[in-house]
């Protein structure tokens, strides 16, 4: 085998001693590898050639690409060869984790080294590189599905905001309008009793004319008489009886405009007004828990099942019913729902989540568990019978008439859950160990199920 020594020689850069990699040449002809002439650049803070000191006039040396190439064509050539020494590469070094020539081994590099064949080392440490690209693999995978479902959930904030300024533009619309009505309303009371009081007042001003025009009239007369003479004086008196007395006049009482029941509270007595048009829901529903075959009102009230929608895959999601927006966290709560004639239903709380990850792999059992963990509490209506579940266990109800409206309540200073209907009576309670805990609601049915309006207003 020829020797290549001089020829590595002349491809190596003098800073590294490897071969070049992307070399560039300075003015004094030395070359080197451009990482390596700037870091030596660094170091000394000055641009001196690192053999001949000479300074160099570039800050940006000119690339040598004849060189580059000639560098990368010998590397392809010669893999198999040392970069440093020219022999063949034929053992691999255990501590460095590269491979090493016969000069490489005896070098003060690799002084008390460990080292193995190439031959010997190769497999093994293919066989690890594998299991690491293995892992990758996946690790890859994972971080694809992860951006995959991330891009789903971006596009589905722009539907959401969509949908949600819709909404809000359709609820002003409401308040705008009825502000509007109830403006209009109270411009036209306050005109009706303008023109009612105008009306009364005219009508007085109308009499006392008609008085003033009558004494004028006496007055008249009266000074005529008492400027004649004492015979036809006494005559005219005494038949027309002149100067009898009259009564005063009087203003009227309320003739004014009641200003004060105008403009009195104006904007509380609207907003009593406005509590007593609008409802209030003890439950909304959460509209990024829904399973994708469940169907929400805009009004985010009620629930149906409908054909499976393109849902991001969000950690809140649910493969099975829907939340309610608030936990159950203080006060008694209650709430109900007209379920009306659905076929398949399911009402209650619970504070154990049940997610899509680990769908695959789970047990019936660790499914029941997971979905309302320990502490759950519900009644189900499926094929005409009814059931109660509280966590895993199950216990089938009497026969009773078909339930139509079911209200719940959650007290949590005794931790008690109760179910009741309005037409039967029926109740059931049970307790529960934990107070976070959050309405549930699941139907296969298009059936919607409707969250009752409330009855007074929260702090009223």
């Amino acid at each position: 085998m020829a020797d290549i020594t001089p020829l590595v020689n002349d491809l190596s850069c003098s800073v590294c001693h490897y071969i070049f990699n992307d070399p560039v040449i300075l003015s004094c002809s030395h070359r080197f590898c451009k990482g390596c002439l700037q870091s030596w650049w660094m170091q000394s803070q000055e641009h001196l050639c690192p053999l001949c000191k000479r300074r160099s006039s570039k800050t940006e040396p000119p690339r040598n690409i004849a060189l580059k190439n000639l560098s990368e064509a010998f590397q392809r050539g010669n893999a198999d060869l040392c970069p440093l020494h020219g022999e063949k590469l034929e053992l691999f070094c255990l501590d460095d984790l590269e491979t090493a020539c016969l000069i490489c081994r005896d070098s003060e590099k690799h002084a008390n080294h460990r080292f193995l064949p190439v031959d010997e080392a190769a497999p093994s440490h293919r066989k690890e590189i594998q299991e690491l690209f293995k892992s990758q693999k996946v690790k890859l995978n994972d971080f694809v599905e992860t951006k995959r479902k991330c891009d789903q959930i971006a596009a589905h904030i722009k539907v959401q905001t969509a949908h949600t300024e819709r909404q809000i533009q359709k609820e002003f619309e409401k308040l705008h309008q009825f502000l509007q009505d109830e403006e209009k309303f109270r411009i036209t009371a306050l005109r009706d009793e303008e023109q009612m009081k105008g009306q009364k007042i005219k009508k007085k001003i109308e009499e006392l004319s008609m008085q003033i025009e009558t004494i004028s009239q006496t007055v008249t007369e009266t000074e005529q008489q008492l400027g004649a003479g004492d015979v036809s004086f006494l005559k005219k008196a005494t038949a027309e009886k002149a100067g009898q007395p009259r009564p005063s006049p009087a203003l009227p009482e309320g003739a004014l405009l009641d200003v004060a029941k105008h403009l009195g509270n104006l904007a509380y007595a609207v907003l009593k007004k406005l509590e007593d048009n609008v409802s209030y829901f003890p439950v909304i529903l959460d509209p990024n828990t829904a399973a994708p075959d469940l169907h929400l009102s805009d009004d985010l009230t009620s629930v149906r099942c409908g054909a499976r929608q393109q849902l991001p895959e969000n950690p809140e999601r649910l493969v099975y019913g829907v939340l309610g927006s608030r936990s159950l966290e203080s006060g008694t709560c209650t709430w109900e729902v007209e379920v009306g004639d659905s076929a398949h239903w399911e009402l209650g709380v619970s504070n154990g989540i049940y997610r899509k990850s680990g769908i695959e792999t789970i047990s019936l059992n660790s499914f029941l568990f997971n979905l309302f963990g320990p502490d759950c509490f519900k009644i189900v209506f499926h094929k005409g019978r009814y059931r109660s579940q509280k966590g895993t266990q199950s216990v089938d109800l009497p026969a009773m008439q078909k339930l139509q409206r079911i209200r719940m309540t959650w007290d949590p200073t005794t931790h008690e859950m109760s179910f009741s209907d309005f037409k039967t009576n029926h109740k059931m309670r049970g307790q529960l160990s934990l107070s976070l805990l959050l309405p549930f609601f699941h139907s296969t049915d298009a059936v919607p199920l409707s969250i009752c309006p409330g009855k007074n207003l929260p702090g009223s």
